[in-house]
């Protein structure tokens, strides 16, 4: 099964309540079991601790470690690259490393990777990709159902007004003001395309340019670095998101397809 999500998303869903349960829960799995597969430290306290420390460093760094490496998987080889092969090096640098910083800590005696095993690290990998997979065949399809439904009444404010979201086409910057296009016609206001962005998911639409952001119900199709509308117009697409662009198209025409 192909799945498509974008950062924001994947920030959102670090953010929520079902993420952190989940994350409970790998913590208990990942802390429990024989002893051939959990770190050899000779306290308790510092094993709880490895697990802790490496789930925080595979946390941290996942959000920049993903955008990069899949970039260059795309770039190499034209698609997206499969989720295990994605996780599987963030999951070994994490444990590693959280063993390194304990090792040193605690147990200055030791070899400094000593503790872990191949068993443990294979344990690693799989448990590690089974909860990934939840949570992008799970959380992530939840959260957007819970997205598009608060949708129908989500208001947008600029420059002291209230816009309905959903009737908003398109938006462009011209120096200090907004224009704000609908299906009747547009309006101009004074106010910053940041302001208007901090509003919006990429559930909404997407910021092709600097200048210009659209909503995702009048979006057709992607023709080199223009991005043409239901309605005949074309958006320019910056080159430098032209790759996220097209994500996010093959994302929303990927869940269209599924609903």
């Amino acid at each position: 099964m192909i799945t498509h999500f974008t950062l924001r998303e994947m920030h959102e869903l670090y953010r929520s309540w079902q993420m952190w349960l989940l994350l409970l829960v790998a913590f208990l799995v990942m802390s429990t079991g024989h002893p051939v597969t959990l770190p050899q430290f000779d306290s308790f306290g510092v094993r709880m601790a490895f697990w802790v420390i490496a789930l925080f460093i595979y946390i941290m760094t996942s959000d920049l470690y993903s955008k990069l490496t899949g970039k260059m998987w795309h770039r190499m080889f034209g698609k997206a690259i499969p989720l295990v092969l994605l996780s599987s090096p963030l999951v070994l640098a994490s444990t590693y490393a959280s063993c390194a910083i304990l090792t040193k800590l605690f147990e200055p005696h030791r070899d400094l990777f000593s503790v872990m095993t191949w068993q443990m690290n294979v344990r690693n990998v799989l448990v590690a990709h089974v909860f990934e997979t939840v949570a992008l065949l799970w959380l992530i399809p939840a959260q957007r159902e819970r997205t598009r439904k608060s949708q129908h009444q989500r208001w947008v404010t600029l420059a002291g007004h209230r816009f309905l979201l959903s009737d908003i086409a398109r938006v462009k910057a011209a120096e200090h003001f907004l224009e704000i296009h609908n299906e009747t016609g547009s309006e101009v206001i004074r106010e910053r395309m940041s302001t208007f962005l901090e509003q919006v998911t990429p559930e909404d639409g997407i910021q092709t340019h600097r200048s210009h952001w659209v909503s995702r119900r009048y979006v057709e199709t992607l023709s080199g670095r223009k991005l043409r509308l239901i309605c005949g117009s074309k958006i320019p697409v910056a080159r430098g998101r032209l790759d996220e662009v097209r994500a996010w198209i093959e994302a929303r025409n990927a869940t269209a397809t599924a609903a």
